[in-house]
């Protein structure tokens, strides 16, 4: 009697909620595979804008040492 009790229970308590913990499962895997691609693109974008930085770097000590030499009167 208490098998049955039981069964009923999980069939007519749990049931409807088991497509919605799958839909959840597989929204929650969608979210991590989301977030790992992210994070992939973020670590992408640091190289780029840390090369970005040191080219930004150079480009501001050469402006700096064209305008040394032009305000000394160095010919280059």
């Amino acid at each position: 009697m208490t098998g049955m009790v039981s069964l009923l229970f999980k069939y007519i308590v749990f049931s409807p909620f088991q497509d919605d913990v799958k839909d959840l499962n597989k929204n929650f895997k969608t979210l991590n595979d989301n977030l790992r691609e992210i994070r992939i693109s973020i670590a992408e974008l640091d190289k780029r804008v840390d090369e970005h930085d040191r080219r930004l770097d150079r480009h501001h000590e050469r402006i700096k040492d064209l305008h040394n030499k032009i305000w000394k009167g160095e010919n280059y």
